[in-house]
């Protein structure tokens, strides 16, 4: 509406001014905000054209040709790049490019249609030589539009009122500058008042900035141009001249304002980017220039700095120093000052460095300005405390701290690491630390760095403990953590090992594991430590393929040395005990026998074996062991204790640990019940048959105790002369049910138990006083008996034979004799020569029972002291009918005859047979053909009836069918 009230007065330089006042609005105001151009610019242009005098279709066409031009000349805009805050020149002289693009097209566009147009508004059509004003005034139309809605800020949006005040007054001296020098009253004046609105100008755009000079001079030229339009020619031509002269002022004005901006703005971007505060303080105006920088690290963000609130803000702690710097630097003490000091940021306080320097002094050295910036250090002033610490730490630190290369080469160590291995720092550096080298002298050490650097190279960190030497020789444990770091790229640059010395730790430690592990008198594992032995023993036999023999002992005699001797004396005996069962255990390279304490006198073993035999043999072997006397009192005679064991083998019985120890129990108790000194394994397929002999060994045991066992006595005759020479005591059970049975069914059951020693001994003494009342009685005749290899090889066999005989007033040893299978004697030729060299000085006999049978040598013959060979009684029965066993007979009479011993033909129970002997040589003779076993009460009458005639029939009074034989036991 204006542009067409502008044409209706001033023709076609008032419709483009008008125009351009909306075209320059349109372009930049989408350049800048995004508006939508093309319907604000057709819907002005339109009403701005229609309201000049076009019709309606010419004032639509001509608009949307002005709209097309303004969304060109946009468009053209976008491609240069244009920034609409026209920082840079280019933007400038691409502004008034446009524009003049625009005023021409536009001015061009509206002179040709209304020399075509028959409806165009007079005044419209001019010649070329008026067109020149035209575009001008579009340009200028254009670019003062343009212009403040390029160049106002935000901030400047928000005006503070005295501000505000001040640049409407100057706006208003901008206007009345401008339309003063056609006022007539001013007279001489007028050509003064000309230079006024460039003054104000000027001052507008220093004061508020290029939107707010623009503003003005937009007022000033719609003022310029209402109060010219019906002014002469020549008075439109000055004022056209005058806003254009404005114009290029304020252009000009603006391009340097906009490179000053631009070069502060570069020195406060480098200040930023730089993390560089800096403050320009004006000393006596008490003006002052910061930074944003400045603000930042200060703290003072949105609000007004000054010098004084800076200072009140420092820390307190600091604030003395920095008054201090003041002083000197403005005194003139010294040039410049730097020091830390806090500041607050973000609720903490962070660390500056502040550095005050006096730039500008008056010439009596006044200070006039100084220049302070500040930098953050608050990473830097908490890396160096860290460092400060670090390096406190390192020296202060309880562990010893040492760091290599990716060489192993010492780097540095603390006071710790020194004083645990006892070396020096200078004599470390540069070399390979010995926890890094291996030890080739110690396995476990060698075993334990193997393990270290295997962990290192996996996880690139390890813990653990290594054996180490100190500088004194002395062996210490230490608890090493080893880590290696890396660089940015990855490679290895340093190791960093971190020691304690734990060797109290370690030996309390150990002192607790033998607590818990080992028992404390006889330093044996106990039942805690037996669990773990036992599964690792059961383990490695499934693994390996032996055989585990589980072994429990008990002591037989053990409480009575307690009460004899004191429970001081029973403890030396169980260590004693202890020593001698690790003596019999095996070890070798892939395993160990293993012997542990449950308490008291029980003690289990678990002994590797490859065979059943073998385990049998290893368990004899301890009970060989266990059976040694035992001096608990120097001043007192070695004590004998034997010992029960009972035995299970893994994995013929597959059972679990605590069931293997059950079992070995039971079979333990089961060789204490068969009469001590003994052992037995647990059968697990024969479970029942052992308890079935248990219980018949137990009832064997009661027998013995009742009194149910007694002796018959089968004479042994010279055949020749007719008369009775002695007797062979034979052991039978007199049993309340079953009547008397032989020796054959229940001996074995007691062979291999220390019952059988027992019964030995119970035969013994009812020989020896049976004999006795013999003697007594009359009778000139002597006593054999028979003894097993179990009981002769007891060590104190001669002892027990010395206490029986002393038992009786008369000599009896004389008239006493031991007979003793082969097999017996040849179980230890050596041991038993010697017991039988003891007996015999005793005055004993030794006749070796059942001659022929075994494997006897003549060297064995001529070593052992035998007094008499008893030919067995399967070659007397047969030799009438075989000639080997005649020959076997002659060839025993003529040994005997070869080394001076008496020979006795058993088994003699014909009169054939008697004749046979005696033509050999052999005069003596014993068998049923003489007469059967008869009891002790019928001895003597039979001795003294004897006529020497042979008795087919068995004697008098004596069992008609009990068999003969011997104790065997």
């Amino acid at each position: 509406m204006i542009a067409g009230k502008a044409a209706a007065g001033g023709g076609l330089i008032g419709l483009v001014a008008g125009l351009a006042l909306v075209a320059g609005l349109a372009v930049t105001g989408h350049a800048r905000e995004g508006l939508p151009l093309l319907t604000t610019t057709l819907l002005a242009t339109f009403l701005a054209l229609w309201a000049s005098g076009f019709g309606p279709g010419a004032a639509l066409g001509l608009a949307s040709a002005a709209g097309v031009l303004s969304c060109a000349l946009a468009w053209l805009l976008g491609r240069t790049r244009f920034d609409w805050r026209l920082e840079r020149t280019r933007d400038l002289a691409w502004l008034l490019l446009a524009g003049s693009a625009w005023s021409l097209a536009l001015t061009s566009l509206l002179h040709r249609s209304a020399l075509l147009l028959a409806d165009a508004p007079s005044g419209t059509a001019l010649g070329v030589e008026g067109l020149l004003p035209v575009v001008l005034t579009g340009l200028a139309g254009f670019v003062l539009t343009a212009l403040p809605m390029c160049c106002v800020a935000p901030t400047e949006r928000r005006l503070g009122p005295a501000r505000l005040l001040l640049l409407v007054m100057l706006g208003a001296v901008v206007v009345a500058g401008a339309l003063a020098p056609w006022q007539e009253a001013l007279g001489s004046l007028r050509s003064v008042w000309w230079f006024l609105p460039f003054a104000a100008l000027l001052a507008l755009s220093a004061l508020g900035g290029t939107a707010s000079a623009s503003l003005a001079l937009l007022a000033c030229a719609l003022a310029v141009g209402w109060g010219a339009q019906r002014a002469a020619p020549e008075v439109q031509a000055q004022a056209l001249a005058l806003v254009l002269s404005l114009l290029a002022t304020l252009l000009v004005a603006h391009a340097v304002r906009a490179r000053s901006v631009r070069r502060e703005q570069r020195w406060e971007w480098a200040l930023d980017g730089s993390r560089l505060g800096v403050a320009d303080w004006r000393l006596l105006p008490g003006d002052s220039f910061v930074s944003g920088a400045w603000r930042s690290l200060a703290g003072f963000t949105g609000t007004r700095w000054t010098p004084e609130t800076w200072i009140e803000a420092v820390h307190a702690d600091d604030r003395p120093a920095l008054l201090e710097a003041l002083a000197q630097v403005t005194a003139g003490d010294t040039g410049r000052m730097r020091l830390e000091l806090r500041m607050p940021l973000a609720d903490t306080w962070r660390w500056l460095e502040a550095t005050l320097l006096v730039i500008e002094r008056e010439p009596g050295g006044k200070p006039l300005r100084l220049l302070a910036t500040l930098l953050d250090v608050d990473d830097r002033h908490d890396a160096l405390e860290r460092q400060r610490l670090s390096v406190s730490l390192f020296q202060h630190l309880h562990e010893g701290l040492l760091i290599t290369d990716a060489d192993l080469k010492v780097l540095d160590a603390n006071p710790a690491y020194t004083q645990i291995l006892g070396v020096t720092r200078a004599e470390m550096l540069g070399s390979v630390p010995s926890l890094l080298r291996p030890s080739a002298a110690d396995p476990l050490a060698r075993q334990q760095r193997a393990a270290m650097w295997s962990g290192l190279r996996a996880t690139g960190g390890w813990r653990g403990e290594l054996l180490e030497r100190r500088r004194s020789g002395e062996i210490c444990t230490l608890q090493v953590t080893i880590s290696s770091v890396n660089g940015p790229q990855g490679d290895l640059r340093y190791h960093v090992l971190v020691i304690t010395d734990v060797t109290e730790q370690r030996v309390q430690r150990e002192r607790l594991e033998r607590q818990a592990n080992f028992d404390e008198l006889t330093r044996l594992p106990n039942r805690m430590r037996l669990s773990q032995l036992l599964a690792e023993a059961m383990r490695s036999s499934d693994r390996d393929g032996y055989l585990l023999t589980v072994c429990y002992l008990d002591l037989d005699r053990f409480k009575p040395v307690n009460d004899r001797f004191g429970h001081a004396a029973g403890d030396r005996l169980l260590i004693e005990l202890a020593g001698r069962l690790r003596s019999a255990l095996r070890t070798r390279d892939t395993w160990a026998d293993s012997a542990a304490r449950l308490g008291g006198d029980e003690f289990v073993l678990l002994l590797r074996a490859e065979t059943i035999e073998e385990a049998r043999m290893a368990v004899e072997r301890v009970l060989r062991v266990v059976a040694q006397p035992y001096v608990v009192d120097p001043a007192e005679e070695p004590v004998q204790v034997t010992a029960s064991m009972g035995a299970t083998v893994y994995p013929i019985d597959r059972s679990d640990a605590d069931t293997l120890l059950r079992h070995a129990d039971h079979a333990m108790y089961g060789a204490k019940q068969s009469g001590r000194n003994g052992y037995l394994f647990f059968d697990p397929e024969h479970r029942r048959r052992t308890e079935e002999r248990v219980m018949a060994i137990g009832r064997v045991q009661e027998a013995l105790d009742q009194a149910e066992f007694v002796l018959h006595y089968q004479p042994k005759v010279d055949m020749r002369a007719g008369r009775v020479l002695g007797l062979e005591a034979l052991l039978r059970w007199d049993h309340p049910q079953h009547g008397l049975i032989a020796p054959m069914q229940f001996l074995p059951l007691i062979e291999n138990t220390g019952l059988s020693s027992r019964v030995g001994d119970w035969v013994f003494a009812q020989a020896l006083e049976h004999l006795s009342q013999w003697r007594r009685g009359g009778l000139d005749i002597s006593v054999s008996v028979n003894v097993s290899a179990r009981h002769l090889q007891e060590p104190d066999f001669a002892q027990r034979l010395s206490e029986l005989l002393a038992r009786h007033p008369e000599a009896l040893a004389p008239n006493f004799e031991l007979e003793m299978l082969e097999t017996a004697a040849h179980a230890d030729i050596e041991a038993t020569s010697a017991l039988m060299a003891r007996c015999r000085a005793l005055g004993v006999r030794f006749a070796l029972d059942d001659f022929g049978t075994g494997y006897s040598t003549l060297t064995y013959l001529k070593r052992l002291p035998v007094d008499v060979l008893k030919i067995d009684r399967s070659f007397v029965h047969h030799m009438l009918d075989d000639s080997q066993d005649r020959a076997i007979v002659e060839g025993v009479v003529g040994l005997a005859r070869t080394f001076g011993c008496v020979v006795v033909a058993e088994g003699v129970e014909s009169p054939a047979q008697a004749r046979t002997l005696l033509d050999m040589g052999c005069d003596i003779g014993q068998g049923t053909g003489i007469a059967a076993p008869m009891p002790p009460g019928l001895v003597a009458a039979w001795v003294r009836q004897y006529k020497g005639m042979f008795a087919l029939v068995p004697a008098l009074g004596a069992e008609s069918a009990a068999p003969t034989g011997s104790v065997g036991h």
